[in-house]
């Protein structure tokens, strides 16, 4: 791939010395931002960004090369740099703004800024990305800070939905994170540059955004005025009333976020309009926190990108992802970070679902006839409303409409025998379907009388080449048509005229050919065209190797005459074209509520067809609202859904029963890689799929609708940010804390790991104390702190669960067998020292690590029963002295060769009779002994 590379060229040492000036004077680079330079055939990036480029791109360090550049001292610089080509280019703005978050800055040979483009701005690359590539569409955010007191606007430029909210926030900017992961915001502007040591709160905000993967730009801040919002939102909505019907005019700080948007996104400087503004309620959906999506693998994560058609079903996003619409890929990602709270709500989607599981004929027909043909509407829509479409484009939404009839064909079809279900069917699909239709009949009239359909008739795919303005609509195309259809006639019977005087045969001999450059003229091979010589009649033109162009007079004033009329075609045709595209745009609103439809159709069916193709089907499981006093998750057979798709495994399912006032706080211990983590996961999952409305992988699921799910699971050290292990279990923990309520479910895995074991335990005991006694949310705690196991004897809402492990019964407890069955009761062992037998440790370590466990075992013991009898410094050290004299006399007495049942009987015989006053004796000794 390197060897295709351009090289870095310059015109002369000062256009060289003075490009590198130029780049060190630009200064510090911003955080997550690239800079590139648009060398006219190639690319350039230098320094870090050049390693950016070499480690996504091309996997290696070796494509980096290096320049000295000369400074303004006369000193010179290391500087590295890699060239792309314009097509690895595309690749590169793809993967760095939409796959990793960074911002891009695009300068031209004389570093003047020329484009730019974030997250949650792609207008200046638009032509570069296919929007239709992404599964997602990233949002923009902007937020204002005062006090606790959080402004929030948002911009959905798909269903171009204009949000806003205020609410108050607590010292970690909990409900901010929640809001970044709902709303799936990759972009957020913040009021100036504001001073770290100035404004702590900033600090921490920031914190909360990089956590979020969330790409922070300042703005400044008289970008939040409102002086002028209102009629600036009465233009972007088209409503004159658009503050006296909604309920934001109040919302100054949210109002000041939406004029800062309106400003970077240049909103006002396009024709674009027909957007909504509309309130948003952060809790009408369930909480989610950056560890909980991270943890329960709801997306695919960046590295495994280049592979997800290969490891599809390793995010749960993956899997459920069976639409056959962009629009619904999209409306399932949001879905996924909005499950509802309201039951009825949740009941509803089920009843879709069950209908489309029971019914497969109907499943398969909405597939396959229909959904897998169903362009990019939105995109198509942000086209036609910014008037970019072509007639393509229109033709593409007109076979659309023309195939809508046939759709609610398939839905009036289906079964009436579930009565909910066929009423939601009519109430979501049947009867907004057929509002559309008959609103779109207009629309496809237009197509059909303005648009040549004939020539599209057998075509499997359309490009914009293949449309065209029918030419009976307009008087003048008609004229010209005419006119050209005149000309053409006389240039074939000029062709004809020159085959006969030529004695060259048309077809096979002759050609008549529209050149780039010539236009209409003859062609004969270089052979042939002998015939021609000294013939004043022809002209010749050019000979290439295909052979030799010539004309006539007559054909030379024909083909003048066909490219006037050809171009006169084309400027009446473009004018009408620009007409179709002026009207058809005024659809867009129509088009936006059918993506709305569709898309939620395609979903549905999409966890209909999981539902019934999983390993094992999946089950609709009972629902139990927030306030249900009799609130359960009881999970019979569950299984972890991403797993259970994984070739050569067999997944054990296991039971889940967590009961309010009865048994909320469950602590799971067990071996390593025995499946406490796995186990705990997937209750996460399987709770998020129910309150998206989706099945559950289980045999039997009764479940209560959760407002958040919490988790601190696993490792999350960040060195490039100065935040430890530990720290990050900390704040994740804090945030659990601050935010859970009794609704919640919290999953917490190995915490306490990232500090001294003694300190980590009292970490974990008192915060699973605190959780237990004053939270009361429902708790899944896995932990090789088997001492915590002791809470369930002070708590009565506590419950011992174990991964069951097998060792072998020989007496020796080197061999084991994971079974991954979580059961009652307690694991006093973690088994760790077996494992790294499994896994092919060096028998050195192993048994160096056997002695040492045992040693610090009998420490333990020792340690133990000398705190819990408060023995003194002084009965300490004359138990040691009793016991090495005991130790003494045994070895002297003991026959060494004997069998081990002989030597142990003989220090029995010691304890009993010589020692056995002396042991009394002592306390510590004697409490040892009895353990």
């Amino acid at each position: 791939m390197s060897s295709i590379r351009p090289e870095l060229r310059f015109q002369d040492k000062s256009d060289e010395t003075g490009f590198y000036r130029k780049y060190l004077k630009l200064g510090e680079k911003p955080d997550r931002t690239v800079w590139a330079v648009d060398r006219g055939d190639y690319y350039t990036v230098l320094d870090q960004d050049a390693i950016l480029v070499a480690e996504l791109i091309y996997k290696t360090n070796s494509v980096v090369k290096t320049s000295n550049a000369t400074l303004a001292s006369g000193q010179h610089k290391e500087i590295k740099y890699v060239t792309l080509s314009p097509q690895v280019f595309v690749n590169f703005l793809k993967m760095c703004v939409l796959d990793i978050g960074h911002k891009i800055e695009i300068y031209d040979k004389t570093w003047t800024l020329s484009k730019t483009a974030s997250p949650g701005n792609l207008a200046e690359v638009d032509h570069l990305i296919n929007s239709s590539d992404l599964n997602t569409q990233a949002l923009i955010a902007s937020l204002r800070l005062s006090g606790k007191n959080i402004g929030l606007s948002y911009i959905d430029s798909v269903n171009k939905i204009i949000g806003v909210v205020e609410f108050v926030d607590n010292d970690l900017f909990s409900n901010v994170e929640s809001a970044m992961i709902q709303l799936g915001i990759k972009e957020c502007l913040l009021a100036g540059n504001t001073s770290k040591a100035a404004d702590p709160d900033y600090v921490k905000l920031e914190q909360v955004m990089n956590r979020c993967d969330v790409v922070v730009t300042h703005v400044k801040n008289s970008d939040y005025s409102t002086k002028n919002i209102e009629q600036d939102l009465v233009r972007l909505t088209g409503d004159d009333l658009v503050f006296s019907t909604n309920d934001v005019h109040s919302l100054d700080q949210a109002l000041g976020c939406v004029n800062s948007l309106v400003l970077y996104l240049n909103l006002l400087n396009s024709d674009d309009s027909g957007w909504t503004l509309e309130l948003y309620n952060l809790s009408q959906y369930l909480r989610l926190d950056y560890s909980a999506v991270k943890s329960l693998n709801l997306f695919p994560s960046v590295s495994n990108n280049n592979q997800n058609s290969m490891n599809k079903n390793n995010s749960l996003f993956g899997l459920l992802n069976h639409c056959k619409t962009v629009g619904g890929s999209r409306l399932l990602s949001q879905w996924l970070k909005q499950p509802l709270l309201d039951i009825k709500a949740i009941t509803e989607r089920q009843e879709i679902v069950q209908l489309l599981v029971d019914d497969m004929t109907m499943r398969a027909g909405l597939q396959e006839q229909f959904l897998n043909s169903v362009p990019d509407i939105s995109k198509l829509t942000k086209k036609l409303a910014s008037r970019k479409a072509k007639l393509d484009d229109v033709v593409r939404i007109y076979q659309l409409c023309t195939k809508l009839p046939d759709l609610l064909g398939l839905l009036i079809a289906e079964d009436k025998e579930n009565t909910r279900a066929s009423e939601l069917i009519d109430e979501w699909f049947i009867n907004p379907l057929q509002k559309i239709c008959s609103s779109l009949l207009k629309f496809q009239e237009l197509v059909e009388t303005t648009i040549d359909l004939d020539a599209l008739e057998n075509a499997t795919s359309i490009s914009s080449s293949m449309v065209s303005v029918n030419p009976q609509f307009d008087e003048n195309l008609v004229r010209v048509s005419k006119e050209l259809e005149e000309m053409n006639s006389q240039m074939q019977q000029e062709h004809e005229f020159a085959s006969d005087d030529l004695n060259m045969e048309m077809v096979k001999k002759l050609k008549l050919e529209n050149h780039h450059v010539h236009g209409w003229c003859f062609r004969l091979t270089r052979t042939d065209s002998s015939v021609i010589r000294g013939n004043k009649r022809y002209r010749e033109l050019q000979t290439v190797k295909a052979g030799v162009f010539f004309t006539t007079a007559k054909l030379s004033e024909l083909a003048s005459n066909v490219a006037e009329l050809t171009e006169e075609y084309s400027k009446i045709q473009s004018g009408v074209v620009k007409e179709i595209i002026e009207i058809s745009s005024t659809y867009s609103p129509i088009l936006v509520q059918l993506s709305a439809v569709i898309s939620k159709l395609d979903v549905l069916t999409s966890f209909a067809h999981v539902s019934s193709f999983a390993p094992i089907p999946y089950q609709r499981p009972k629902l139990y609202g927030l306030d249900d006093s009799s609130r359960k998750l009881k999970l019979i057979g569950a299984r972890h859904p991403c797993l259970e798709t994984q070739d050569d495994l067999t997944f054990i399912a296991n039971d889940v029963v967590l009961t309010k006032d009865e048994s909320e706080f469950a602590i799971i211990t067990g071996p390593n890689m025995g499946g406490k983590s796995t186990y705990i996961r997937q209750v996460g999952v399987i709770a998020l799929m129910a309150q998206i409305g989706c099945f559950l992988p289980c045999d039997e699921a009764e479940i209560c609708v959760f407002d958040s799910i919490l988790a601190r699971v696993g490792a999350s050290d960040s060195q490039l940010k100065g935040v430890s292990t530990f720290m990050s279990e900390m704040l994740e923990m804090s945030s659990i804390l601050k935010t859970a309520t009794s609704n919640s479910l919290v999953i917490i895995d190995e915490l306490g790991r990232g500090t001294s074991t003694y300190d980590g335990f009292g970490l974990a005991y008192g915060i699973s104390e605190y959780i237990a006694n004053k939270l009361h949310s429902f708790t899944l705690f896995a932990t090789h702190f088997h001492e915590l196991t002791k809470l369930s004897e002070l708590i009565p809402t506590v419950i011992n669960l174990h991964v069951v492990a097998q060792t072998s019964t020989d007496g020796k407890d080197d061999d084991i067998t994971l079974l991954y069955k979580v059961k009652p009761g307690i694991s006093d062992k973690s088994f760790g020292i077996n494992v790294a037998e499994i896994v092919k440790f060096p028998q050195k370590i192993i048994n160096m690590a056997k002695r040492k466990a045992q040693e610090l075992d009998d420490d333990a013991v020792y340690e133990s029963a000398a705190k819990k009898i408060k023995a003194t410094d002084e009965e300490v050290e004359a138990a040691n002295e009793l016991l090495k004299d005991l130790l003494k006399q045994w070895k002297s007495e003991a026959d060494l060769s004997a069998n081990s049942d002989e030597i142990v009987s003989k220090l029995k015989d010691l304890m009993g009779n010589e020692f056995k006053d002396k042991i009394a004796g002592n306390s510590l000794l004697k409490e040892m002994l009895t353990l």
